[in-house]
């Protein structure tokens, strides 16, 4: 398996998601080696929930950009990778590992399957704007045309990866991701005061600040309510935190607003548990594991109509849906929600009875068919190697 983020290194859901299946393959038997990158701050090598996790560190050289960084984190996983013989099969998650895996497939002569979580032009809203955009779909498009097998984890993926990077339908397979509620450590003490007034109804927005997530939209819909009973907090970081602080300030409510920036998963739990309303506000979302998390904790949730939250949520039953990108359709939602204390309870305890089938463990067997008809082919045919 590889991956450029695992715990303790998480910048999303991609890591998250490598973790649960890695951990669920183990414990089904499959030896599961992931490899990925530290920091210096964690150990190369380990074992930990019955998976070897290598890790290399891309911080010993400098680069001018991310691209950059990955293609060096690249060539560190390749490097490490050879020297491992006893596997069968590679695994590797969207273009950030994709050249390693590309490229030890053909020195070792084994099946590559691909996992796409998302892509270039999905998060660039359909069109490419420089080199470095181009340069990521390329490397998206060659991901699918080498795997013997991509996995897109919604309908709507299956679809964007065959409409935007020419992958014929057949080679995809879908298996959503899952939903682990023994991952939230117990809950942190917080003082509730610490972050809301007493007359204060939180309005909890988890993801990272950037476009595509939306949060500039809760930010807009925040100033369209003009309610003083309301406080909006933001857990996440990216890019884009700068522009929403300005944007707080010029709007009028930054007094409404506070930016908690990462915390850790038990102050998470703690504050969804204070939530009042969780909102996922994305313009563009492949599927949606934060939603699930809050769903599972008792939290009603906002979201908007796009991608796999468009797939995961039943307006009315399990949850909200607004208009993508509609500020006006979002602060119509979460005043429903936050003044409907019944409408509240019955779209919580519905979201919890949906996640029934959303379980690491059948995202795990699934994949283990998919592992078990890929060798089939391979070890059937003449791909082989070379002696």
């Amino acid at each position: 398996m590889l991956s450029w983020e695992y715990p303790p290194h998480i910048v999303g859901g991609l890591g998250r998601h490598v973790f649960h299946l890695s951990k669920v393959l183990s414990s089904r038997g499959v030896k599961v080696q992931v490899l990925t990158f530290t920091d210096g701050s964690s150990p190369p090598e380990e074992m930990a929930d019955g998976v070897r996790i290598i890790r290399v560190n891309p911080y010993s050289l400098r680069y001018p950009d991310f691209a950059s960084w990955i293609h060096g984190l690249n060539l560190l996983l390749m490097e490490r990778s050879v020297t491992l013989r006893d596997f069968d099969l590679i695994h590797t998650h969207d273009w950030l590992t994709a050249t390693s895996g590309i490229a030890l497939k053909h020195v070792m002569r084994k099946p590559l399957v691909a996992t796409i979580h998302s892509t270039e032009l999905g998060r660039r809203g359909g069109s490419l704007k420089n080199e470095h955009e181009r340069h990521i779909h390329e490397i998206e498009w060659l991901l699918s045309y080498e795997a013997w097998r991509v996995i897109c984890c919604s309908s709507y993926m299956v679809g964007e990866v065959s409409r935007f990077l020419g992958c014929p339908p057949n080679k995809i397979v879908k298996i959503p991701n899952g939903y682990a509620p023994e991952s939230f450590p117990k809950p942190a003490q917080l003082n509730r005061r610490d972050y809301a007034r007493d007359d204060e109804k939180i309005v909890l927005y988890v993801g990272r600040l950037v476009y595509e997530k939306g949060p500039h939209l809760l930010l807009e819909a925040a100033s369209k309510l003009k309610r003083g009973d309301l406080k909006f907090i933001f857990v996440g970081d990216g890019s884009m935190k700068p522009y929403l602080v300005d944007l707080s300030v010029k709007l009028g409510i930054s007094d409404k607003v506070y930016f908690l920036g990462h915390v850790p998963d038990d102050v998470l739990h703690a504050l969804y548990r204070l939530a009042a309303v969780a909102v996922f506000p994305s313009l563009y979302e492949p599927f949606g594991i934060v939603a699930l998390e809050a769903m599972g904790l008792g939290v009603p949730i906002i979201v908007s109509a796009v991608g796999g939250l468009d797939e995961i949520v039943q307006h009315g039953r399990n949850g909200l849906k607004f208009h993508p990108g509609s500020s006006s359709s979002l602060a119509e939602a979460i005043n429903m929600l936050v003044d409907n204390p019944e409408l509240c309870r019955n779209l919580a305890a519905n979201a919890r009875e949906s996640l029934g089938t959303f379980t690491w463990d059948r995202v795990a067997d699934e994949t283990i068919k998919l592992y078990e008809l890929v060798l089939g082919e391979y070890k059937s045919g003449s791909w082989k190697p070379r002696v």
